[in-house]
Parts: C-alpha cells; sequence; structure tokens
C-alpha cells in the first residue's frame, strides 16, 4: 500500500472529469448486449423446476455474435450454477464447426479446453456419449468439415447447415460395396469390428484395435470415375491382426459379409455407394447426442434414450438449444457439487431451458463430461467456464465448437477482473486489468497506473494491484482506468453474508500434517462474496492459522469459519485407517452373478470359504468375465484384495459406483503374469461421490497386445478398504 491513498482514489475534479472520458459504451450494444437481449436477467423456470428464493447473473461478450452469461440460483432444492454461451449464426464472422479428440475417432480422448485450444474457437461444448474407458469413440455422428466421420446411431444429432442453420435431426445411414458379381451392405462407417456386412474405414478412424477375429481388411486406392460414382483398387488385403497403420481409405468385411460371395483381391476394383437419410449435401457439421428434450417448445419424453432410468436423477447436464430467432445456444448446469451446484434432473433442465427462451433442444451427454468453455473477456484462448463435477475436466470424444473471423484491431477498452466486485466492508480483492479490441480478442495486460473515480465504496487499490473495499455499504458502477484506457466496474459492499463453503472438498491432512483450507462466501442471491482478510478460523483437535492453514493432531479435527454473520463448521478427517471388508462372505455370497462379453460365454464363479473364484475361457471370443454385485463401501480412499494369480497375463480391473450412479473402472494389473498370491490395490477414483459401492470385479483379456487367448481362474479375497479418518472413530465394513 502507498503513502498517496487518497490521491490514487479520487485525484483531482479534472482527473475525475477525464476518467469517464476513457470510459466506452459498453453496456449498450455489441455480444453483451445481444445476449442481454435474448436471455432473461431473471431466471425463474416453473414447476416442475425447484422454487427459485433467489438469482443473480453476469454476463459479456466473447466475440461478436458470441456472448456468455453465468446465472446463480437459490432453489429449494439446493443451489444451482448454469451457465451459457450464445451464438448468433446470421454474424458473419462466426462458425461453427466439430472437433473430434485428436482428431481421430479411436483415442485416449481429449478434454473440451484443449480441442478448442489447438483448434483457436472461442467458445465450446462436450459432444456425444462416448465409449468410455475404451475405444474412446463417439457413439453417435460426426460430420466434420462437411465430411461423415462416424456413422449415424438411431439418436438425434445437432447439424449445423452450410446456410448456418441449427437444426436437431435424426439421420439413417445405407450403402453398398460392389466387387465383380458380389455386393454387400455398408453397415457403418468407421466403426469396428463390422458387426452386420462391411464398415469402412477412413483415415479419422485411428488405429485399429488389435481385437476383431474373422475380419478381412482392404486398402483401397482411389480410381478415376464418372462424377458421384467411387471406385476403388484393392491395393492390399489383411486378414488377421496386427492390422496395418492407416493408409486412407479401408473397407473391412466381417464375417457375415464374407459369406455373401467372394472377396475382392489385390487388383480388383470395389464400387462404392453410400449416403445418409436424410443426405448430408448441405450439412457442414453434426455432433451425435442424447435425446431430443423440447421440439417446437414442447418437452420430449423418449423411452429410448440413453440413460432412460436416471430421468429422475440431478446429474451435470450438457445441452444444446435453439431459440425462436435462431440463434444457438450451448448450456451446462453443473452439478454434485451440493455446496454450489446440485444438478438438474431431465424434466427440470426442460423447464429451464423454456425459461431461457428455447423451443428446440438436445441433451448432450452430462455428467462428469458436461464441460462449456469460452474466451474469458480479455483472454487469448478458451477455457473452462463451468465446474466439471469430477473436480478435473473429463477427456471426450468430440464437441461442439465456436470461431471468430473477426479481424484484430487497436485496443477498445479495458476489462478488469473480477468484472463484478461483492464484497464485505473492509475485504481484500485482487485486481487484474486487460484490454480488449472492438470484437473482444485480447491484446494482453493493461499496464500504468490505476485510476477510480471518487466513491466510498472503495479504500484505496495499492501498488499490489488489491482493492480495499470501503466501510460503507451501498452499490455503483464505479468508472476505473488503468493506462489510457478505462471501463465502469459495479460495486456491492454488502453488510452480510449468506453461508459460506469451506475447501477444498474431502481434505485428509496425515496426523501432524498441513492442509491449506479455504473459505467462499455467498449472499442472499448467491453471488459470490469477497471476504479474503476478514475470515475467522478456529478448530479443535488441530491448528488453524488466521489464513486458513490447518496443522492437524492425532485425532479428527473439527473446524469453522465464520465472516460476516455467516458461519460454517467442517469435520476434517485425519490419516487414513484399514478395514476388513466382507465381499464374500455367507450373506453376500448370493448376490454375485456371472456375467461375459460377449453374453453367455464359457466360464463360472466359485466360492471356496470367503474367496471367490472367477473362472473364465478367451478361447473362442470371449473378452470379458465379470463376477457382478453391489456392496457399499462407505467413502473409502483404496480398495486393497489378496489376488491368486494363474500366470496367463489377463488383466483384473473392478468397477465402483457413486451416489449418482456414476461409474468408474481402476485396474488392478493389466497382467496377471504370476502364478501366486499377492496384494494389489486400486486407488478409488476421486471423482466419484461417496457413499462408493463396488460394482463388480472382472478379468479381461484385450488389453493385453496381442489378447489373451487363455482359460483359467484367478481369486479375490482378503479384501479391505481404507479409510480417511482417525482410528479412534471406528469403522463399520459392509
Amino acid at each position: 500500500m502507498t503513502s498517496n491513498t487518497s490521491s490514487r482514489k479520487y485525484g483531482s475534479h479534472r482527473a475525475y472529469r477525464s476518467l469517464y472520458a476513457l470510459v466506452p459504451l459498453l453496456w449498450l450494444g455489441g455480444a453483451a448486449g445481444a445476449a442481454a437481449a435474448i436471455l432473461p436477467a431473471v431466471l425463474m423456470p416453473p414447476a416442475p423446476f425447484p422454487l427459485v428464493t433467489g438469482s443473480s447473473v453476469e454476463r459479456e461478450a466473447v466475440a461478436p455474435g458470441v456472448a456468455r452469461a453465468t446465472y446463480r440460483l437459490l432453489t429449494a432444492d439446493g443451489p444451482l450454477v448454469v451457465s451459457v454461451v450464445t451464438v448468433d449464426p446470421k454474424e458473419p464472422t462466426v462458425r461453427l464447426g466439430s472437433v473430434l479428440a485428436h482428431d481421430t475417432v479411436v483415442s485416449k480422448d481429449e478434454t473440451t479446453s484443449s480441442m478448442a485450444r489447438r483448434t483457436g474457437a472461442v467458445a465450446g461444448i462436450n459432444g456425444d456419449y462416448f465409449d468410455i474407458n475404451a475405444t474412446g469413440a463417439p457413439v453417435g455422428i460426426v460430420i466434420r468439415a462437411g465430411a461423415l466421420e462416424r456413422t449415424p446411431s438411431a439418436r438425434p444429432a445437432l447439424t449445423v447447415t452450410r446456410d448456418r442453420a441449427i437444426r436437431f435431426e435424426t439421420y439413417r445411414f445405407a450403402g453398398t460395396a460392389t466387387s465383380g458379381a458380389t455386393t454387400v451392405p455398408i453397415t457403418a462407417l468407421n466403426e469396428w469390428p463390422p458387426e452386420a456386412g462391411a464398415a469402412l474405414l477412413t483415415a479419422a478412424f485411428g488405429a485399429i484395435p488389435q481385437g476383431g477375429a474373422g475380419v478381412t481388411l482392404l486398402d483401397l486406392q482411389p480410381l478415376a470415375a464418372p462424377a458421384g460414382v467411387k471406385r476403388y483398387r484393392v491395393a492390399a488385403v489383411t486378414s488377421a491382426p496386427p492390422w496395418p497403420a492407416a493408409a486412407g481409405l479401408r473397407l473391412a468385411y466381417g464375417p457375415a459379409a464374407q459369406n455373401a460371395g467372394p472377396l475382392p483381391d489385390v487388383g480388383d476394383v470395389v464400387v462404392l455407394a453410400y449416403d445418409t437419410d436424410p443426405p448430408l449435401a448441405e450439412v457442414s457439421a453434426a455432433v451425435g447426442g442424447g435425446p431430443l428434450l423440447l421440439q417446437a417448445g414442447t418437452p420430449v419424453d423418449d423411452p429410448s434414450s440413453p440413460n432412460y432410468a436416471d430421468r429422475y436423477r440431478r446429474i451435470p447436464a450438457s445441452a444444446a438449444a435453439r431459440f425462436p430467432d435462431g440463434t444457438l445456444a450451448l448450456v451446462v448446469v453443473d452439478g454434485r457439487h451440493p455446496a454450489t451446484s446440485v444438478g438438474v434432473n431431465r424434466a427440470e433442465l426442460c423447464a429451464l431451458l423454456r425459461a431461457l427462451g428455447a423451443t428446440d433442444a438436445l441433451l448432450l451427454d452430462g455428467g462428469g463430461s458436461a464441460t462449456l468453455v469460452a474466451r474469458v473477456l480479455g483472454d487469448a484462448e478458451a477455457s473452462v467456464v463451468n465446474e466439471p463435477s469430477d473436480g478435473v475436466e473429463r477427456a471426450v470424444a468430440d464437441g461442439l465448437f465456436v470461431y471468430s473471423d473477426a479481424p484484430p484491431g487497436p485496443p477498445a477498452r479495458l476489462v478488469v477482473r473480477p468484472s463484478r466486485i461483492v464484497a464485505l466492508p473492509g475485504a481484500r480483492v485482487p485486481l487484474r486489468a486487460r484490454v480488449v479490441d472492438a470484437s473482444d480478442h485480447g491484446l494482453g495486460e493493461a499496464r500504468g497506473p490505476w485510476r477510480l473515480a471518487p466513491t466510498p465504496l472503495v479504500a484505496a487499490i495499492g501498488d499490489d494491484d488489491v482493492l480495499h473495499a470501503g466501510e460503507r455499504t451501498g452499490s455503483a458502477n464505479v468508472a476505473i482506468a488503468r493506462g489510457a484506457i478505462g471501463t465502469v466496474l459495479p460495486i456491492d459492499v454488502v453488510a452480510n453474508v449468506a453461508r459460506i463453503v469451506i475447501g477444498p472438498a474431502r481434505p485428509n491432512p496425515d496426523p501432524h500434517g498441513a492442509v491449506a483450507l479455504t473459505a467462499e462466501a455467498f449472499d442472499a442471491r448467491d453471488r459470490p462474496v469477497a471476504i479474503d482478510g476478514l475470515v475467522r478460523w478456529s478448530a479443535k483437535d488441530a491448528i488453524v492459522d488466521p489464513h486458513g492453514r490447518l496443522v492437524a493432531g492425532d485425532r479428527d479435527a473439527v473446524v469453522t469459519a465464520s465472516a460476516g454473520g455467516a458461519s460454517a463448521t467442517v469435520t476434517i478427517p485425519v490419516g487414513r485407517r484399514a478395514a476388513a471388508l466382507n465381499l464374500f462372505d455367507v450373506a453376500h455370497r448370493a448376490g454375485w452373478k456371472f456375467v461375459t462379453t460377449p453374453a453367455n460365454g464359457p466360464g463360472a464363479l466359485a466360492f471356496d470359504g470367503e474367496r471367490l473364484r472367477i473362472d473364465y475361457d478367451f478361447t473362442s471370443g470371449e473378452r470379458a468375465a465379470y463376477a457382478v454385485n453391489e456392496i457399499p463401501l462407505g467413502e473409502p480412499l483404496a480398495l486393497s484384495c489378496a489376488i491368486d494369480g494363474d500366470g496367463h497375463g489377463a488383466a483384473l480391473r473392478a468397477t465402483f459406483v457413486d451416489r449418482y450412479g456414476d461409474r468408474q473402472v481402476a485396474t488392478f494389473t493389466r497382467s496377471v503374469d504370476f502364478a501366486a498370491t499377492r496384494r494389489l490395490t486400486v486407488a478409488i477414483p476421486h471423482s466419484l461421490a461417496p457413499p462408493i459401492a463396488v460394482r463388480n470385479f472382472y478379468v479381461v483379456g484385450s488389453l493385453a497386445n496381442p489378447p489373451v487367448a487363455a482359460a483359467g481362474t484367478i481369486g479375490v479375497h482378503d479384501c479391505t478398504a481404507s479409510i480417511a479418518g482417525s482410528p479412534a472413530s471406528g469403522v463399520q465394513a459392509p
């Protein structure tokens, strides 16, 4: 803090007048104004949405024709955060496009923000459901730059036409491959293995998985042909793994297609004919999704939609919606964060989208995949603007992205972060200032001294770029400048807060270890309130300093944070303890069932005392053998089991499910290459929200390269859970 605080605060009346001369007209037009005209200032969805008792919104421009808004709602069932990006397809500098993870159908998947950054998008949303923890392929259609990259499923898709119209429609795919007198149906594009006919694989497919028994793969080279005819010469034929690397177009004949007649050989000509209904001629981009949510303003109930049985659960949700004027809205509702956003069920999501103004809408993949990215005003690149439920951004298969072709220009206005200050009297608020041009492209950090119009709401802005709130409460739009450019900063100094949330989620220090705690405050409208420097911390069975740094003792700690007339208390478990699990005792034994992939394969379950035996046989097409049950574990950090190996090299995995029905797979070992007993441990995925249950143990042969082709037995017994907390708190094993 400098000694000339008052002069930096107010300055002369002449400086005060000149300060306003630096402030452009920010609130009347541009993309932010377009968003204001489309999105409601107060969001109050009707029933079955829970009663809204408080609502606030923050909105700003992203690029010409693109804007974003964040709604914070207090409802009778808990808080909600709704993030929205609106896109005006009629804006000539706006483009929409689909992106595949790592530009391939089969991949290890990629985060939505990574896809946005590497393609230069200013906004985007996660796309389709996908083959998580396996091939990573999207389930439904992908059209990229006008080219079909993935066969459509039976579910509707979000389509962008070449004339920029937004449509939600369902496609059907059909085609044939003819060589000589033999014609076989082409049933899929970029799907593996071919199930009922032949499948086309383009360069976008990626590396072929090493499975696919009985498939013959042809490498095709294009030949000159009349318009509309696709003729190719067979360059190579491969009839068993390992499959060659991508080399253009390939045609895979599955067992069913091979029964139609003789297969083409090297040098033969193959004629391909395929398209979709409706045709793709007018389409520039498309991504698959889940069910329709709204059609012509009416909610749609689709019993064939994915996760239909879970339609009553509140989860994080991603959706794309169309407004009556053709505007596209990308919407994400956060969930699984009880302190900040509880999520929505399907009927509530429909009511929310209608309240936003949408007439048509489509559900995208939600849960931990629900991610919205946008270029925060002043930034050069897009970043995540919602709070993914996993705590980290999940890698997904594809997404829909927004691009701006508006040319860069000279500095036009100042952008201050936070864009709106809500603070308790005396609170400290770190500021950051950047410069944007007239198209909202970020031009870098603003430099120079701060200047602020006279207001009792601000005591000072220090040389450390920290604003100190004044002692008087009130609200004002205050002119502020840095260097030669300015803006208007809304400031609210409030006397009280409504609630406090202590973070991070689920801290677990070691005995006598340290953890840095945080305290977030919210007002009655659920707006974040700055309380830095004002929080009072206290702890039982631990020591906590005024900054929230806690040093644990030998027992679980009880911590309280207070500020602005509100307080919050949490119990922080200290250390970890082992709890024996009776997973295979007499009480649980009857619940275990044997399942295989494909279904009805050979093998069985057996019990030797409290020892589970999984008998599998991967010699004739079976890929996985499961012991399936669902046994609650509470809040474990890890699961440890004694494993009796058979030395054949198959992998052993377990599936866990959380309170919201989310499932995650953990791998004990990728290769049971030992013929003895070893204790193996898996960490419970942090993205799962307790209480946790174990749903299955399974042996899988396809993780090896080449896949395991053997029969054997793997035993699982003497399982224990690692539980957070001191031993004195006790545990009850399932």
